[in-house]
């Protein structure tokens, strides 16, 4: 079985997601392992994080491999493409094919986008009769907007037209600058453009924000074009005429080149694959609109709504965690939420964590990278958590025997500001579901390790923390602490037939003694409840002041008649309590109890013991008055 690496970025943006889908698919019945190295921008203050993200090819040993793949155009951190490049040359053995991006050093797949861009223009100028067609280039360190460029200018010059300074605005490939562009050549233009022929679609899709923003029409006023032919210009209004270049044809002649390789079959260094132009409404060409696209954005924007209702919650769910076991638990619990998808979405999680034994002497060069040998800590499946304790060489990327089956490996890197903990490795065989969400994932959960690792190096924040989790009042347990014992049940429940107990418990007459005898009176009262609860509970329970007179009870059992058990073993003590105390009131508590397994809803299941307990406590006052 061969096996491949590809080194690709932002893996949530629609060129690339195909890409991987496309090689998740096809390698496979080639019989063909593949790994994806993924890298994320570096749009923050901290410049320090993109080196972070660089160190991603690092991680594995290359000749381990028969063929890499890499996509220098997906990179969207500063010269990644270059070190990448440098990197492979010296220390690659098996055959380097660049996507999109030539590059002299490797085997080069490209585009045909010098004739595209020229039957583009050509188009403009002869199909609609415009001469005044101005151009927004890529980043001009790539070789394609360069080309792009040129072929737009060769076109209008063999037409006979100038192109003056204000005519070019130069981009960056991305959605960012469509209004900085606009204003560029409405500013620097006497006329008014008559079309704007962008080099991608992305922006193009800004480009035509931007005008609309204006007041302008497309294509009445200004007409504009791109190139990729993703899925949103089909989706714009009007649809935005692009220049299409087939994934599946690039993909599919990467794979060929690497087989010929392998096969000792001549092969061309440089691949071009042709563009056809796709002519819509954006160019001033009456298309009739596909209403097939509309449902399938209407799909789509489903699917980012749901990502966007879950991942802000990701640091609020992880930020309770206070070590890397209790971190686990919290991304089990919201990965298996079916807030987000099916619970097999994400696939297989490995947690590859740095060895800190290697980083003894805590220099930044270190802290900045991967240790020599990892550990790999957790397991994340849709059943549950497999904790590990396995120590292993990173350039093996993943111990072997640990893998559940083969399909496809994305890795990411595990970082914050400037400190890498490790990488996160994801087994998944279809990652057009989870795409959306990787992203805030790996970014929530490196800087909950950035947390942790701050708390347990400062003792004193670390001791604060965990008085923050004490009642002030009683001393035992308070809401953030039943919190963190819930997580662990929840966790406990996903794989055993096992259940807990949940035990509603109020403290009866708390107003009459803090009006009849004082608030300290009431809170000794408070005190004493607290202490029979704490005393009474089981060894697996944990008692807790939820607030006021409000405690809750919770405890493993598989038997309804521990709970009647514990709340008679309550009722007992309060009797003993109230013979030995000599005050002028009785302690008394009401307690409604109800069982959670793994199917049940727990907070559904906390409301149902309080209905119970208020129950027995409207009892108690009827009897009373009766």
């Amino acid at each position: 079985m061969k096996k491949i690496i590809c080194f690709i970025g932002e893996l949530f943006v629609d060129f690339q997601a195909e890409i991987a889908q496309y090689f998740s698919d096809h390698f496979a019945e080639n019989n063909c392992e593949i790994t994806f190295m993924v890298n994320f921008d570096a749009l923050v203050a901290n410049v320090l994080y993109g080196e972070i993200e660089k160190k991603i090819m690092h991680i594995p040993n290359l000749n381990n491999y028969d063929g890499i793949i890499i996509c220098p155009d997906t990179y969207a951190i500063p010269g990644m493409e270059e070190e990448l490049a440098f990197f492979l040359m010296k220390n690659a053995e098996c055959p380097v094919v660049s996507l999109r991006v030539r590059d002299d050093r490797f085997y080069s797949i490209t585009l045909g986008d010098y004739d595209a861009i020229c039957q583009m223009t050509e188009h403009f100028i002869v199909k609609h009769g415009m001469k005044r067609v101005c151009f927004m280039t890529g980043r001009m360190e790539l070789e394609d907007a360069r080309v792009r460029l040129q072929a737009y200018k060769d076109t209008m010059a063999k037409h006979g037209i100038e192109v003056t300074e204000g005519m070019v605005f130069y981009g960056n490939y991305w959605r960012k600058k469509g209004m900085q562009a606009v204003e560029w050549f409405l500013s620097q233009n006497k006329e008014l453009p008559q079309a704007i022929v962008c080099s991608n679609d992305y922006m193009a899709i800004s480009v035509c924000n931007a005008l609309r923003a204006k007041g302008y029409r497309i294509p009445d006023d200004i007409a504009v074009s791109g190139l990729d032919d993703i899925d949103e210009v089909r989706y714009h209004i009007p649809p935005i005429t692009s220049i299409r270049a087939s994934v599946s044809s690039m993909c599919s002649k990467a794979m060929e080149v690497l087989k010929n390789i392998w096969d000792g079959k001549p092969q061309d260094k440089q691949i071009v694959i042709p563009l056809e132009p796709i002519y819509r409404n954006s160019c001033g060409c009456n298309t009739e609109i596909n209403m097939q696209d509309f449902r399938d954005i209407y799909l789509e924007k489903e699917s980012l709504q749901l990502v966007l209702a879950y991942t802000p919650y990701l640091p609020l769910d992880f930020e309770n965690a206070d070590d890397f076991d209790e971190l686990i638990t919290s991304i089990y619990l919201k990965l298996s939420n079916k807030s987000f998808g099916t619970q097999d979405d994400f696939g297989i999680l490995y947690f590859c964590m740095c060895d800190e034994s290697e980083r003894h002497d805590f220099q930044l060069e270190k802290n900045l990278s991967y240790t020599d040998n990892m550990h790999l800590k957790a397991i994340i499946t849709s059943k549950g958590i497999k904790r590990c304790s396995c120590r292993f060489n990173r350039h093996e990327i993943l111990p072997r025997e640990y893998i559940v089956s083969y399909s496809p490996l994305f890795v990411f890197t595990l970082h914050c500001k400037d400190y890498c903990y490790g990488y996160l490795v994801m087994q998944n065989a279809d990652i057009s579901r989870f795409k959306d969400l990787i992203k805030p994932l790996v970014f929530a959960i490196g800087s909950s390790l950035d947390r942790i690792r701050m708390y347990s190096e400062n003792k004193n924040v670390q001791t604060l923390r965990e008085q923050s989790y004490i009642d002030e009042l009683t001393g035992i347990p308070n809401r953030r602490s039943m919190e963190r014992y819930i997580r662990k049940m929840f966790e406990q429940l996903q794989h055993t037939s096992q259940t807990f107990c949940i035990v509603s418990v109020d403290l009866d007459g708390l107003k009459y003694i803090n009006d009849t005898y004082g608030h300290l009176e009431g809170d000794a009262s408070i005190k004493a409840a607290a202490k029979i609860l704490d005393a009474s509970k089981p060894e697996s329970g944990i008692a807790v002041r939820t607030g006021g007179d409000e405690f809750v009870v919770m405890f493993l059992s598989n038997c309804e008649n521990d709970a009647v058990t514990f709340i008679d073993t309550i009722n007992e003590k309060l009797r003993v309590n109230n013979l030995q105390w000599h005050k002028p009131y009785e302690l008394s508590m009401s307690a409604g109890y109800e069982y959670c397994h793994k199917n049940t809803d727990i907070l559904l299941s906390m409301h149902k013991a309080d209905n119970k307990m208020y129950a027995v406590k409207k009892a108690k006052k009827k009897n009373r008055i009766d």
